[in-house]
């Protein structure tokens, strides 16, 4: 199973695919806007601040507040008149209705007391009035009506409504007026009024929290708070001044006007502005010796659809921080013609490379950049069905798991903090949410040019380098339309067969990723994932079966496993994440019998047999797998023959939350020079697969967090322990000396568990043979929780190994469960997205006995090599191990271990 998922930063600012040299008389094709809510004009008496942080994690003020303010030259009473609130997608409610009473007086502010919280260091001023309204500290509505009735409206429709007086919807809040909601905050932040025009986007500003109740005194206006140097009305101040050198604007909070040439537009989209950039800026830049940033994100729905890019412009409004990104508010009537005509802007070339550092890229920001090639490479594509952001390494590779070359530590845990903060998020310039807006086409996805982990990335056109939500982020000069136009091309890395391992036989692993024949739409009780038209694909939750939700749902998953497995060239295969069906009621190995079928349809009747299990669980005291998903093992019996039954780790305490190991004997079978049937030498083969990362242990509940093993370590470990014991009893029991262990073991290649079994002689071949390799992708970075290993004497027989990246890499869209999830289709028949896991391959020698010579063939075990030998009888087929020696006089290929054949 997967780990859990940690979600990339939610949404989302600026900011910007233009031309290298960006003048006059560039005009892009603008939609028109989006329908706005009615504009509310305000009247004498008006919500001045909201803060809803009170008494949370990080908080000043231990409760939450809402600030009033009377304009007029008359006191304002309020009885009859409500506050209200509502989250920001829900509506207006009695139990968050609170009844005004008090007056406002003439020109002063009346403040509101609502929830505390448990943190908080400072008491508000003494209140006017106080409730018990719990606000959200970064989002919501609030209403000012003249009636005590709880408001019903909702939407675009409540700023009209005759009893609204004021409204505010800040933080992506749905009710709101005007063109857009206020910016979020934060338990630090409130949003507060600094402007008159009826738009809640342009007239509120995030900053920290200023209460005044109506006993206040007026604020002095020397008071240390205000700019020191105040900006001169009408200067046009350089925007390299409005940055700054830190990381927020000195002129937050300050109305200024400033001057650029226009560099990227989103007229549509959602984000509501343009980005601007000093005139004759850009060209060769190295970030460590740069300035301050000559870039600035203009929030504008009032003008955003009057500029083009390329044109020189002039804009008044306020400087604030969104997200803790600089911008200015710009509302109608804040955009003019600069005097002078502005030189052209040419994008930045890093001449440094592309910065890691925190100050160097600040000294960036929203400036126009052209990433040379080699500079980025995508390491992240789980969320761009989303959102359209694609995660970006720094570099020509996606970003590795710390655990694949580091013990698990301080070092490995800073490493990936590291690589998490260094990541960029190429983004669409635009706020789209597509796991609703279902029919709108997916950003940077589509089967034309797949978006996989470890492509490199090319810049044809520059991007907006820009801040937000936490996040850095490359945003196209306009809102993506299509692959075609976006002015950025992605590495083809898809592999239409794997690597050559060598070897006589190849034996390896796949997670088939829940594939179940008892289908949901067939069993009570089942819940379905469904795609846009309302049609299950997959099981959601409420029964056992874990796969597909219908026929056509598993026909799909199918096809592209068994395109999968047959392409791969494995001989015998440990498959993870298949339908346990004795568990299920079923008929033992059913779910395995249909996949091998359909193996034999494709590649010929008899080429597919499986490994029955039901002996070997009854044989160990079990009628069944404790899961309803469990391992089994398949192979082409033209190349290996099973030897005895096979045998299971069952009631062990250790594989209580995760699938028992399942082995089994194997020996290559072929054909000598005069086409007579051999066996090569026996190996034993387990399939494993130990506890996920993602739910935790109550085993862990003592241990500190660790981001790199993630939850459930302990019992990985006690797995690992017991079954490097139970295949010492079973090498001794079946009498087979060669092992190979395979699965998913959930743990990466210097994990404590894999540990266990270095330390008892066995070597992990994927990191052996292909040290760029890795089977699966998880929070922006590669590693390999599916291995194969060899004990001793196997690794002596292995030619090569690899990991066939088919799955690991590409949209989780392209799975056969996410079909007709959006209007652009990722399905695809063929072996890529099959899984979400690659497969492991490892090529075997056979040791097939030579065509003549060998040792003595009276089968009593003492046959000898040619000086380094496995001394064997090519006719003797004896089960017994000789005890050749070296250096013999009969003819040999023996490897120091002399074995009889």
């Amino acid at each position: 199973m997967s780990p859990a998922r940690t979600l990339l930063p939610l949404r989302r600012l600026a900011c910007g695919a233009a031309a290298l040299a960006l003048g006059a008389g560039l005009v892009p094709a603008l939609d028109a806007p989006a329908r706005a809510a009615d504009l509310l004009p305000p009247d004498d008496l008006r919500i001045s601040e909201v803060y809803g942080g009170g008494g949370n994690s990080g908080a000043t003020y231990t409760h939450d507040f809402v600030e009033l303010r009377n304009t007029s030259d008359a006191p304002i009473g309020l009885d009859g008149w409500s506050l209200q609130y509502a989250a920001k997608a829900g509506a207006f409610s009695a139990g968050n209705t609170l009844q005004l009473s008090g007056t406002v007086p003439a020109g002063g502010t009346f403040l509101v007391q609502l929830a505390q919280g448990s943190g908080g260091t400072e008491a508000l001023p003494t209140p006017d009035q106080t409730g018990s309204l719990a606000l959200s500290g970064t989002g919501g509505v609030v209403a000012l009506s003249n009636a005590s009735g709880t408001l019903t409206c909702q939407f675009e429709t409540c700023a009209g409504e005759t009893a609204v007086v004021d409204l505010l919807g800040w933080g992506g809040a749905a009710t709101y007026a005007g063109t857009a909601p206020a910016a979020a905050t934060t338990n630090a932040t409130s949003v507060s009024r600094t402007a008159e025009t009826g738009d809640n986007s342009a007239d509120f500003t995030t900053g920290a929290p200023t209460p005044q109740s109506s006993g206040a005194d007026p604020t002095d206006p020397t008071d240390p708070t205000d700019p020191t140097d105040p900006v001169e009305p009408g200067a046009v101040v350089p925007i390299a001044e409005i940055q700054g050198t830190g990381a927020a604007s000195p002129l937050a909070g300050t109305t200024v006007t400033t001057e650029g040439v226009v560099t990227a537009v989103y007229a549509t989209g959602g984000l509501n502005g343009y980005v601007i950039q000093t005139g004759g800026t850009g060209g060769d830049i190295d970030p460590a010796t740069a300035e301050a940033s000559q870039g600035l994100f203009v929030h504008s729905p009032a003008t955003v659809g009057d500029v083009e890019i390329g044109q020189g412009v002039k804009v008044t409004g306020q400087v604030s921080e969104y997200y803790d990104a600089t911008q200015i508010s710009v509302a109608a009537g804040g955009l003019t013609t600069p005097d002078a005509e502005l030189a052209p802007v040419e994008p930045a070339v890093l001449t440094g490379g592309f910065p890691t550092d925190p100050e160097q890229r600040e000294r960036l920001e929203n400036m126009l950049i052209l990433p040379a090639e080699g500079d980025l490479t995508v390491t992240d594509v789980y969320e761009t069905n989303k959102y359209g952001e694609v995660g970006l390494a720094i570099g020509d590779q996606a970003y590795r798991q710390p655990a694949e070359t580091l013990r698990p530590g301080a070092e490995a845990t800073a490493l990936y903090q590291q690589q998490l903060d260094d990541m960029i998020l190429l983004d669409d310039g635009r706020t789209t949410n597509f796991s609703t807006a279902t029919d709108v086409p997916m950003s940077y996805l589509s089967t034309e040019e797949p978006v996989r982990v470890g492509a490199g990335v090319g810049f044809e056109e520059p991007v907006v380098f820009s801040y937000s939500f936490d996040t850095w982020r490359l945003q196209p000069t306009t809102p993506w339309e299509s692959s075609a136009t976006d002015g950025i091309s992605f590495e083809d890395t898809r592999q239409a067969t794997p690597d050559e391992v060598g070897g006589d036989l190849q034996v390896g692993t796949f997670n088939v990723l829940n594939y179940f024949t008892t289908l949901g739409e067939d069993t009570p009780g089942c819940e379905p994932y469904t795609d846009r038209a309302g049609e299950g694909t997959s099981v959601r939750g409420g029964c056992d079966p874990r796969g597909a939700w219908g026929q056509d749902d598993l026909d799909r998953q199918q096809s592209k496993i068994v395109d999968a497995i047959s392409t791969s060239g494995l001989d015998v295969v440990g498959l993870m994440e298949i339908e346990n069906s004795a568990r299920l009621g079923e008929e033992a190995d059913e779910a395995t019998a249909t996949l091998v079928a359909a193996l034999n349809e494709k590649d010929g009747a008899g080429t597919w047999a499986y490994v029955p299990t039901a002996a070997a669980y009854e044989a160990a005291g079990s009628d069944a797998g404790q899961d309803v998903i469990s391992s089994a093992l398949i192979y082409k019996p033209a190349a290996a023959a099973p030897q005895g039954d096979a045998v299971v780790l069952a009631e062990d305490p250790a594989f209580a939350n995760a699938r028992e190991p399942l082995g089994q004997v194997f020996a290559p079978v072929g054909e000598d020079s005069k086409g007579r049937a051999v066996q090569g030498e026996p190996f034993f083969f387990a399939v494993n697969h130990f506890k996920s990362k993602g739910s935790k242990d109550a085993a862990d509940a003592s241990l500190p967090a660790d981001p790199v093993q993630g939850n459930s370590r302990t019992s990985r470990l006690a797995q690992a322990n017991a079954l490097n014991a139970w295949v010492q009893e079973q090498q001794e029991a079946l009498g087979v000396e060669d092992v190979l262990l395979g699965g998913d073991f959930n743990a990466y290649t210097q994990e404590d568990p894999l540990q266990v079994f270095y330390e008892a002689g066995y070597t992990d071949l994927g990191s052996t043979f292909d040290e760029d390799g890795w089977s699966y992708s998880f929070d922006g970075m590669t590693g390999s929780l599916d291995h194969v290993l060899a004990n001793g004497s196997a690794r002596e027989r292995i030619t090569g190994a690899t990991d066939w990246s088919i799955n690991g890499a590409e949209s989780p869209l392209a799975l056969y469960s996410r079909a007709n999830t959006n209007v652009t289709e990722l399905y695809q028949e063929g072996p890529f997205a099959s899984s979400d896991h690659n497969p492991m391959i490892t090529g075997l020698d056979a040791e097939f006995a030579p065509a003549s010579g060998g040792g003595n063939g009276n089968g009593n075990g003492n046959g000898h090599g040619n000086g380094n030998g496995k001394g064997r009888d090519n006719d003797n087929k004896g089960p017994g191990k000789n005890n050749g020696t070296p250096g013999g006089s009969n003819s040999g290929i023996g490897k120091g271990k002399g074995r009889q054949g």
